[in-house]
């Protein structure tokens, strides 16, 4: 009987422990991205420094960075399975580049300003924020 609540037991943790990785209850994952939305010359690390001295977390909640933790706009968790950008353009890395560099250019009424970054920068944040799954 003893065997049997030991078997039990262990077949129980291990159950947890896949819920907790794979179900994402340690947060969304953050992997290389789909073909299809590789940022050609963006770098994930360069645009976490980026999406820090920006201001980003002040408007946004934002897995992997430190106090990125606004409500003003929407949480970017699971970026790269969004369908649109800024609820406008196609989730695609050019849209979201050019999102990055000037939002109100291309819808008037967003909220979100311009961040002031270059287009390298942007790439970074493309990046990084397409390797959030």
């Amino acid at each position: 009987m003893t065997r049997g609540v030991i078997l039990l037991g262990g077949l129980l943790l291990l159950v947890v422990a896949g819920i907790v990785a794979g179900v994402g209850l340690v947060g969304p994952a953050e992997r290389d991205p789909p073909p299809e939305l590789v940022v050609a010359g963006g770098d994930p690390e360069r645009g976490k420094e980026v999406i820090r001295r920006s201001g980003c977390s002040a408007c946004h909640v934002i897995p992997g960075i430190a106090g990125a933790d606004g409500l003003v706009g929407p949480p970017l968790d699971h970026f790269a399975r969004r369908a649109y950008v800024g609820g406008v353009l196609p989730n695609r890395p050019q849209n979201l580049v050019a999102w990055l560099l000037d939002p109100p250019q291309i819808d008037p009424l967003t909220a979100m300003p311009a961040p002031g970054i270059s287009e390298a920068e942007a790439r970074d944040v493309a990046a990084y924020l397409y390797r959030l799954h």
